[in-house]
Order: structure tokens, then sequence, then C-alpha cells
């Protein structure tokens, strides 16, 4: 199978109109993007392109976060059209040499920025919490009049949304500009973003991957061109990109968020086997929890009811941990695949500095159940066995990508009947429950651990989602963060010393790590709680962020 098939017609047509849509004025001449060889790190290309002022490069610089842009506006200090102007700018850029937008529709972005700009200017009223902040959302998901698509290129004409989705909708109405829609993977099932659209290409690194399968809201964010996209995560999607790009997410427990994404989309509409949950890809923490508590305050509840009413909590939490310090568990591994030697590094650094605070309680975690949470996931992602990806595939002629065929061919996928779907459904929730009284056991606050078996990997060879779908069919909360750490060639070092593979895809990760392609790879690790303790998560984070970023 090749790694880059050949598309079908409807499919490049589709790209030449994206293509087309990028203005005149802010398209890279060749010569530039030749300067960019495979490998390059781009993340200073926008300031090099001449494209750009220095008032917009400062304005759309990935350390301006979001909650900075939305005061800088508030006080006058810019206007919407003037924010709206310098990411569109950015964005295009990054486009261009990461593949990371799927439709572009800036002037639309720049009516509505003016009309919000009027509107402060006649009334000295914002139109809400978001007003002027520019949002981007994944290719799926729900913008009136927009085109959907999961990745296949049959859905072009299937899927035209005739309003905004449900969470789009409360972020439109809290006073954000939407401007571009983002890419993602055949059948949003991969932990890269790989599809007709085109290949998203890791800003730092493009020898790597940007993850999945919200990468490119992640590449989107990372090089600056949207202070926060909107994407979604049923076994890593949001934590993958964060992970790869060196940014924020959160993935929420099930049902905290209403949805997102248009009907159909999914992989396998309908089913709830594994329920997949919106969240926030940012550039801080900060804006992670103003996300949540602009979207929780509207109540979504009260509209949606398949909602859990909690509404965003900023109470203080009171630790169990000795003194009333943070009990901290720390998961070395999951017990099915080792993490390759920046992962081990970045958290043994991050141990050993929480540590010397003196404000946590650290503990060993002891993966037990993590193997089986994983296959569980495993067997009930595609519960007709991939008939659905198949089927849509087939449609226009469209061959399906390496990394999808592989993820619907492991072991567990199968065509259940009803009746065995739900025996096991009943399986899962009795691991489900195994797992609970596991966790409440180790009697810890929040658990760190590995995002994902390495930093990012090179393009279409990410092959194991444990330690992020492990957590997708237990249905606990899990933010990622960046270290400050990067991969390093130099204290990264292939493992020298033989051992015995714990699993097949042990064995896989071990023996495709290459030190010299992991190079500058952001460093992010995971921070987990129990179901509904979205806000522990958030705050033990805030109390990890006083020492980061780390330091070689």
């Amino acid at each position: 199978m090749s790694l880059y098939p050949s598309w079908p017609l409807v499919a490049r047509d589709a790209v030449v109109e994206r293509e087309s849509r990028i203005p005149a004025n802010l398209r890279l001449h060749p010569e530039f993007i030749a300067r960019y060889p495979a490998g390059s790190d781009v993340l200073g290309a926008a300031a090099s392109s001449g494209l750009m002022s220095d008032k917009e490069l400062q304005l759309t610089d990935p350390s301006n976060d979001a909650t900075a842009i939305l005061l800088a506006i508030k006080d006058k200090n810019v206007t919407a059209v003037d924010v709206l102007t310098a990411f569109m700018k950015r964005a295009a850029i990054a486009h261009q040499l990461v593949c990371c937008l799927t439709q572009v529709f800036f002037e639309e972005g720049l009516v509505r920025a003016k009309e919000l700009d009027d509107h402060y200017e006649k009334t000295g009223e914002l139109v809400g919490p978001l007003h002027g902040l520019p949002i981007s959302v994944k290719d799926h998901m729900g913008l009136e009049g927009k085109n959907a698509t999961g990745g296949f290129s049959d859905d072009l004409d299937s899927f035209i949304s005739t309003e905004h989705a449900p969470l789009n909708q409360i972020l439109w109405d809290a006073g954000c500009v939407f401007f571009c829609k983002t890419n993602l993977p055949q059948a949003m099932m991969h932990l890269e973003t790989y599809s007709f659209w085109g290949q998203t290409l890791n800003p730092y690194n493009t020898h790597l991957t940007s993850g999945g399968s919200s990468g490119g809201c992640g590449a989107l964010v990372a090089f600056g061109g949207s202070p926060l996209s909107i994407g979604s995560d049923i076994g890593g999607s949001l934590r993958s990109p964060a992970s790869c790009c060196g940014i924020y997410t959160l993935k929420p427990t099930t049902r905290r968020l209403p949805s997102n994404g248009l009907r159909g989309c999914s992989a396998v509409p309908g089913s709830e086997a594994i329920i997949s949950t919106c969240g926030p890809l940012a550039r801080s923490s900060r804006d992670i929890s103003l996300f949540f508590d602009v979207v929780l305050q509207a109540q979504p509840w009260l509209q949606h009811m398949g909602l859990v009413p909690l509404p965003w909590k900023s109470e203080s939490i009171t630790w169990s941990g000795s003194g009333g310090k943070i009990r901290l568990g720390v998961m070395w591994d999951d017990g099915n695949v080792l993490p390759q030697p920046p992962v081990r590094r970045a958290l043994k650094a991050m141990v050993e500095t929480l540590r010397k605070t003196g404000n946590f309680d650290i503990i060993d975690y002891n993966p037990k159940y993590h193997k089986e949470l994983v296959l569980m996931a495993q067997s009930l992602y595609f519960g007709d066995g991939g008939a659905s990806v198949r089927a849509r595939s087939d449609a226009k002629g469209e061959p399906l990508c390496h990394l999808t065929e592989w993820v619907v061919t492991l072991p567990g996928v199968k065509d259940y009947t009803s009746h065995q779907l739900w025996e096991i459904l009943l399986e899962r929730d009795a691991l489900r429950a195994k797992y609970y009284s596991h966790w409440n056991s180790q009697n810890i606050d929040v658990l760190l651990c590995p995002v994902q078996y390495g930093a990012a990997q090179p393009l279409q060879t990410t092959k194991y989602w444990g330690y992020t779908s492990a957590f997708n069919c237990a249905d606990f909360p899990a933010a990622v963060f960046p270290t400050g750490l990067r991969a390093n060639t130099t204290l990264d070092p292939k493992d020298t010393e033989p051992r015995e593979a714990w699993s097949e895809a042990d064995a896989y990760s071990a023996a495709s790590y290459d030190p010299l392609l992991s190079n500058n790879a952001p460093l992010s690790l995971q921070l987990v709680s129990r179901r509904h303790a979205d806000e522990v998560v958030m705050q033990a984070l805030k109390e990890i962020e006083k020492v980061l970023p780390l330091r070689d």
C-alpha cells in the first residue's frame, strides 16, 4: 500500500479550491518555501516572510495568549479587525508551510470583526467575553454554510451545515470570529493528520507529525496562526497534537460540553461505545480555563439534555497530601510500551523538579488495568468491523490511507452482532469499575504520565495510542502541557541495553526510535484525574506550572 495514494478528482478539485482562497498578497514565493526543506523548523518563517508588520508579529506570537488578546481589545489597544488581519496572515503563511487548513474564509471573518468593532464603538459594550477573538475549528465541526468532512472526499457533497453546531454557537454568541477550518486525517482515527486535504507537518521539525486527529489545530496554534482552536478527542486526538506541537489542551470528561461535529462525520456514526468529546487547543492553561468558563456559563445542559449540569468550578481544591500538598502519582510507563528516551528524560526531570519544591507528595503509580483499557478501546472504536469507513472510501474510489487500514484491522476490531455488542459493553463497564477502584486505592489527587510513547514521530509511523486511549475508555479528564524541553540528539541516544519486549507495540516503538529524526520535537506531559474532576486537573496544572519551563 502506498503511503501517498492517488486521490479522486473531487478530492483534487477541493484542494485546488482551498489553495485559491489564500489571498494573492499572502502567497509565499516558491523560492521562499524552498528555504525550508523537509526537517526544517519553520516557526521563524512568519517573521522572515516580510508579509507581517512588527505589531502583527507581536500580536500573533505564541507567547501572547487569548486572554491577553481579549484584554487588548477591551482596552482598545487593538481592534478586532487588527487582530484578525494579523492572524489570517500568519495562518496563511502556516498553511503554505505545514498544510494545516481545509477551508479558508478570511473575508467573512473580517466582516464579522468589523461588525464587532462597530458595536463596541457605538455602545461601549463588548458582545461577550470572547469579543473579537479569532477561533479556528476542526473540519468535521459545524459552521453555518460550510462543508464538513471526516477526512473523506465523499463527505464534500454530503455534509453542509445549515447552522453553527451547539458548541460553536456558544462561542459565536460570546463574540468570537471564525475564520478557517483545520485539517484532520481520513476517518479522524489517526494520531497523525493525513487525508485527501494533504499531510499536516510539525512546525518544529517538518520531518515529524503534528499529531492527530486534531493535528491541523495543533500546528496552526503552535505556528501562531490561531490563538485558540477547537478539536475533538476519542483516543487522543486533542492530546496528541498538543503534545507534538508543544501547546496546551484539556480533554474533558464526556458530556460536559455540547457536541460540535456535524452528524454523520464520525468514523462510525451513531456509536457510543467510546464517546468523543470536544476541547480547546490553546497557548496557555489560563486560556483553557477561560474556554470552559465561557462555555459552561452558557448552561448548555438547559438546551441539550444529554449534558451533565456542572458549571466550571473555580473554588480552591482541598488536596489529600500531607499538610495540604498535592498527592501526585507518577506513571513512568503503562506496562505495555516503554516510552522512548526523550519522554523518559522529560518525565524524570519534571518529577525531580517537583520533588525539590516540597509542595507535592509524590508516589509511583501502578498501571494496573491499563493494557486492558487499551485493548477494550481498540475493540470498541469500530463496532461494525470498519464497514462504515470502507463504504465512505469506496463511494468516490478513495483509497484507504496506510494508517486507516492499520487502525481498522487491529486485533479486536470486528463486526459485532447486537448481542455481542451488548456483551462487550458489559465487559467495558466492569473494567471501568475495576479501574476506578484501583485508582482510589492509589490515593492520589492527580496522575502525571507520558502523553505518547515518544515525542512527535516521523510521518505516517505513529501506531500506539495507549497512553491516551486508556483514559478515553475510563472517561477520565486529561490535560497536556509543554515542559519546555525538546528532544535532543545528544541527550536522548537510542537505548543500547538489550531487553525483552513487553508487546508487539513495545518492540515497534523501540525499533522505530531515531534520535536524529526526533530532534527539536517538543516534550510534553499528561496530567489526569478521576471522572468529572476536570477542574482538579487544571488547578494541579497551575501548581506544576510554577516550575515551568524546564531547562536542559
